[in-house]
């Protein structure tokens, strides 16, 4: 578990006055804490996160920073593990006394920390996690950056009737955790509108590297068409897999496949993949969506990518809720996130009464190893 803090010196002038009652920080400093995986097999993920977050922070503080204050992000790193995203949260909370926290990345350390941060009462906004309970078990702390999976399935599977109406039977395999349980349960309920019908479901552990023996069920069920709901590493592998059991099906992945990582990791294997996510280039549009790209590539010569998207709007929104509470107070800030309103770098941005973003989803087709949009 490693924390490290970014402090960012430029700040601006003529605060407002914030009540000294609930700021147990320092007074020239605003606290955002920043959770999420900077290590391990879901890296990815938490270095884009943590790209994003820095360079919201970076344009806030040049422009004189929140209430006259200087912005000072706590990060941590999860590893992607659910009891360190519970301990580095706690730690944020009431050691570092931040006003919110971003983060986690997955849903399972996204849950873990939602649970510490509800019982101190300090706001979170996740940045990639789509596992639906996150936000369906009563808990007014938290938010969410990214589509839930229930969304992203829905919208999927309407891709799915509406362009290959011939695939109808599927083959599903996914990780046996929040993620890959609720994008399953979430395909057989949409799909079943659809008339849909599963022919095998198979699954696997987080951090399995041979999955031959799921692919060969699969292929001897008779799908017309495979779902892969995996994160990019297990993604990978298994793309580079089914071609070595001759698969020979249509693939369509989940947004955990999204990340440049799996175009990597694949190689040619991930050619004719399509899969759900929350952000692309090939599908972006828009003065925002523009503005972003061209500050990613100017500050980490790279293309934004969907986790860059997340964590560029989770930031500003919790700068914005701050300016608009004019406070960085916990329970000011989390009311004033509940009021978003903005246009975002992925469109119109409000929260519905769960808390989760009303966006559209976006679906690409890999050609050639590069996204392009697969509803032109």
């Amino acid at each position: 578990m490693t924390t490290t803090r970014r402090t960012l010196l430029l700040a601006g002038a003529g605060a407002l006055a914030a009540p000294a009652l609930a700021v147990a920080q320092s007074r020239d400093a605003i606290r955002i804490g920043a959770v999420g995986p900077y290590s391990g097999n879901a890296a990815a993920f938490g270095i884009s996160m943590r790209e994003a977050i820095d360079l919201v922070v970076d344009q806030r503080n040049r422009a004189g920073g929140l209430l006259g204050r200087r912005i000072e992000v706590m990060h941590g790193d999860d590893a992607g593990r659910p009891e360190e995203a519970a301990n580095i949260s706690r730690r944020f909370a009431s050691r570092d006394r931040v006003s919110l926290v971003l983060g986690s990345v997955s849903s399972p350390a996204s849950l873990a920390a939602a649970q510490v941060l509800r019982d101190e009462e300090v706001a979170q906004i996740t940045i990639s996690a789509t596992a639906q309970r996150i936000t369906r078990q009563g808990n007014p702390w938290v938010f969410r950056s990214a589509v839930p999976d229930r969304k992203l399935v829905s919208d999927l599977v309407d891709f799915i009737a509406e362009k290959h109406p011939t695939h109808r039977r599927f083959g599903f395999l996914y990780v046996n955790d929040d993620f890959g349980k609720g994008g399953f349960d979430s395909f057989v309920e949409f799909g079943r509108a659809r008339g849909f019908s599963i022919t095998a479901e198979e699954r696997y552990s987080r951090g399995d590297i041979d999955f031959t023996a799921q692919l060969t069920r699969i292929r001897a069920s008779q799908p017309d068409a495979m779902i892969d709901w995996s994160r990019y590493a297990e993604g990978a592998l298994i793309l580079r897999q089914a071609r070595q059991v001759q698969l020979g099906l249509q693939i369509y992945g989940s947004d955990g496949v999204a990340p440049p990582a799996y175009l990597e990791l694949a190689g040619e294997a991930a050619n004719g993949v399509i899969y759900a996510t929350h952000f692309s280039p090939a599908t972006a549009s828009g003065a925002e969506a523009e503005r972003f790209m061209a500050a990613i590539r100017q500050a980490y010569n790279k293309p934004a990518d969907m986790t860059h998207a997340q964590a560029f709007d989770a930031a500003t929104i919790a700068c914005d809720a701050i300016l608009r509470a004019r406070s960085a107070d916990r329970q000011p800030v989390r009311d004033a996130i509940r009021q978003t309103d903005f246009n975002s770098v992925r469109g119109p941005f409000r929260y519905d009464q769960f808390g989760d973003p009303t966006l559209v989803t976006h679906v690409v087709r890999i050609v050639n190893g590069r996204e392009t949009n697969a509803r032109a």
